[in-house]
């Protein structure tokens, strides 16, 4: 990879575009949103497809119609009185909750699950049922890296000649997940990996959505695919993988796996975020079926396990925790990505503020972009990247003084791609070292206040 040549793309500029609500907005033309929240001067909160907006909302429909959140709105779009102003919308016609058309991405699908789904639990009952599972995830979580190293060997036939055939689509299915990394990948790609992560996969399906791409997914059938080979193969005195159950130590704790040490720490909603490098296959050729298959499914439980903790990192804060009454969204989430001396894992936090009233009028949403990537020659590198508007900057911390010596070269390539989009600012800064992380939140583990 040439390290030079990824900074000064326009990936990055495209990405920030394609994040960019002032760009997303058709104004001037009618189109669909979901009432989220109405203030009693008139100021509504939105969904317009993905996008969180706060508008004025104009026009007899607005002062005649009883308006409740979930309710569908057709709205024409209006631009500001003045730059930076509120954003202004007639309102033409409205739905009630009922008649609400199935969200169209993961975003939205959330929230219109948690709106207008009687059987998809609110955030604190999500963290309640996901309480008692989290200490057998915390313990048996692992990285996507090794799985994909694994899988990668047995579908070039490396490990054994032939697979059966259900097995060898599941293992190209989770493989068809990472994202090319030979070549700078485009915004779109990064946002689909994104959105394909698993992280959204139950609210997709409460929404009534059937994605036909998605991680976590295509781990679940890669599980399905192995179970029965483990069962047939095994021995009738050995349990059965459809359950097996964690041996106690004397004390009575359940007994870690021997590698735990080795693994990287769990995700957290306001933790570090850590590269995960490509890893070594650990099976070797030759290896009988019994034993690849049920290697692959203690890695694939793995993985599915830190899924399953990046969605409960991604759950909005309980109300007695949060600093503000609109507190941020964020969603975490880990993408794969391939390249030729194997697939690493890239982990990604997306965090939104709300648009904020100031005495000019609504100010632009603030996204905050954070990242960790592990491949050499670049070794590992951090980034954080802020959007407000057309105000963007760039922060990059390099733990390799040659990485940081090339960044700060390749940064002006960097501003000139972000100037060339029509961003404002576009300072890049590169530090050597890792960024500073704030003292985790208390208590992001247990299931009720103590």
């Amino acid at each position: 990879m040439n390290i030079a040549q990824l900074v000064q793309s326009k990936t990055l500029a495209t990405l920030l575009q394609a994040l960019d609500i002032s760009g997303e907005l058709p104004v001037g033309r009618t189109v669909q949103a979901r009432l989220l929240m109405l203030d009693a001067d008139g100021t509504a909160t939105a969904m317009i497809g993905e996008t969180k907006v706060a508008l004025v909302l104009a026009g007899p429909q607005a002062r005649q119609a009883a308006l409740e959140p979930g309710t569908t709105l057709m709205l024409r779009l209006d631009a500001p009185a003045e730059s930076g102003g509120e954003l202004r919308a007639t309102l033409v016609e409205t739905r009630p909750p009922a008649a609400a058309a199935t969200a169209a991405t993961p975003q939205a699908a959330t929230a219109q699950a948690a709106a207008t789904a009687p059987d998809v639990p609110t955030p604190a009952a999500a963290r309640a049922l996901a309480g008692p599972m989290l200490a057998s995830a915390l313990q048996q979580q692992d990285s996507l890296a090794p799985l994909l190293a694994n899988l990668r060997s047995l579908a070039r036939g490396e490990i054994v000649p032939t697979l059966p055939k259900e097995l060898l689509t599941a293992v190209n299915r989770v493989l068809a997940q990472a994202v090319p990394g030979e070549q700078p990948m485009t915004a779109r790609q990064l946002r689909e990996a994104f959105q394909s992560s698993g992280l959204f996969l139950e609210a997709q399906k409460a929404a009534g959505l059937q994605p036909q791409r998605d991680l976590k997914a295509g781990l679940q059938g890669l599980r399905e695919a192995l179970i029965p080979i483990i069962d047939a193969l095994a021995p009738a005195t050995k349990i059965g993988a459809q359950d097996r159950p964690a041996l106690p130590t004397p004390d009575g704790r359940t007994e870690a796996a021997p590698d735990q040490a080795s693994r990287p720490a769990p995700p957290r909603r306001d933790g570090p975020l850590l590269p995960q490098a490509p890893a070594e296959p650990t099976l070797s050729p030759g290896e009988k079926t019994l034993a690849i298959a049920e290697t692959l499914l203690d890695q694939t439980d793995s993985a599915l396990d830190r899924i399953r903790l990046t969605q409960y990192a991604s759950l909005p804060l309980e109300s007695a925790r949060q600093d503000t009454s609109q507190p941020a969204q964020r969603w975490l989430a880990e993408v794969p990505i391939a390249f030729q001396n194997g697939a690493t894992v890239l982990p990604m936090q997306v965090e939104r503020d709300a648009p904020r009233r100031t005495a000019q009028g609504v100010s632009p949403p603030l996204w905050r972009i954070r990242f960790a990537l592990d491949v050499e020659p670049i070794g590992p590198l951090q980034g954080i990247i802020t959007l407000q508007g057309r105000e963007v900057g760039v922060t990059l911390w390099a733990e390799r003084e040659d990485t940081s010596r090339i960044l700060r070269g390749a940064a002006p390539g960097l501003e000139s791609a972000l100037l060339a989009a029509d961003f404002a600012g576009g300072a890049v800064d590169v530090h050597t070292g890792q960024p500073r992380v704030a003292q985790p939140t208390a208590g992001q583990f247990l299931d009720r206040l103590s």
